[in-house]
């Protein structure tokens, strides 16, 4: 019954055939064929392959949920056999995205790898929605992120970011707030952190062209957010991926767009910016490390989270 599990599991998750066997390195043909004869075992239709894309007929939601379930019985029990060898085998997976991945997640990697060298490091890189339904479905064991459930994830605060505006120096909305501007070697420095640096109501910028994260990326929520509290719909040139990406955009003067101080403090060097300190409950928002809640957390999850601790102790 379970013989082709991963088969049909690669297709739910793809929700296409195609990539399905792409990924399994199998031809689309015979891929379809192994479901065919799984489906003729077992008397039921696991796919309805008339919709776009891909759906589950509740015989297929059903089967998939054994599946499931059966996942969690293997790695429930590879997590005990990890935990007999003392951390000298086993592995993690680690996501993040893109800016996550590139300079978060190495700081802690690095001396995690160092204390345990023997133990595989898989990491992730994909959007927030993506990767939050990646921990929910258990297809990867950590997650830094930023929004989180409760409910269903159980997070452990790393640092906090500051969100700032990033402008373009030769924009004339500059000229009426130089006192407030600051470079990038004031952020790295934390000057914006201090009591008494003037913040900036976004209001300011209303005219300007945004540069905006799309819509599954956290700091489009913050973004839209800082906006509507002062009253005005951003008009939004160009929506971006990445953060990264807005970041270079605004340097060569497309847009405005919202950064956090740790790109800033990261990758910041060119001078064409300035930015400012928000005037906003939004202009704020929390690291966290997550995994999805569960009676058991092996000692390599374990080991990882207390490493992510001390690293950002304090910071």
């Amino acid at each position: 019954m379970f013989k082709y599990a991963d088969y049909i599991y690669e297709i739910y998750k793809e929700k296409s055939f195609t990539k399905a066997a792409k990924n399994l390195f199998v031809s689309q043909p015979a891929l379809s064929a192994t479901v065919k004869k799984l489906e003729e075992e077992l008397h039921i239709q696991i796919f309805d392959r008339s919709t776009t894309p891909l759906t589950l007929t509740p015989e297929g939601s059903a089967y998939i949920k054994a599946v499931q379930e059966m996942y969690n019985i293997k790695k429930d029990y590879e997590n005990y056999l990890i935990d007999l060898s003392n951390l000298d085998i086993g592995s993690i997976s680690v996501s993040g995205a893109n800016f996550i991945s590139s300079y978060v997640i190495p700081k802690i990697i690095v001396p995690f790898s160092k204390k345990y060298p023997m133990i595989n490091i898989e990491l992730l890189e994909s959007n927030s929605k993506t990767l939050i339904n990646e921990l929910i479905n258990e297809n990867v064991d950590l997650l830094i992120d930023y929004s989180i459930d409760e409910n269903i994830i159980d997070s452990y605060p790393l640092f906090n970011e500051a969100i700032l505006l990033c402008v373009p120096k030769h924009l004339e909305v500059n000229s009426n707030l130089f006192n407030c501007a600051l470079n990038s070697e004031d952020i790295r420095r934390n000057i914006h952190l201090q009591d008494g640096i003037k913040e900036i109501s976004v209001k300011d910028f209303k005219n300007e062209s945004f540069l905006m994260l799309k819509s599954a990326n956290s700091m489009n929520h913050h973004g839209f957010k800082i906006c509507r509290e002062c009253g005005f719909e951003p008009e939004v040139s160009i929506y971006f991926d990445q953060l990264m990406t807005s970041y270079n955009m605004a340097a060569s003067g497309l847009g405005v767009c919202f950064v956090t101080d740790t790109l800033v403090k990261e990758v910041a060097t060119n001078d064409s910016l300035v930015y400012y300190k928000i005037n906003s409950k939004y202009a704020r928002r929390t690291v966290y490390l997550m995994h999805k809640k569960k009676g058991y957390v092996n000692n390599v999850i374990k080991a990882f989270i207390k490493t992510a601790a001390e690293v950002y102790d304090n910071k």
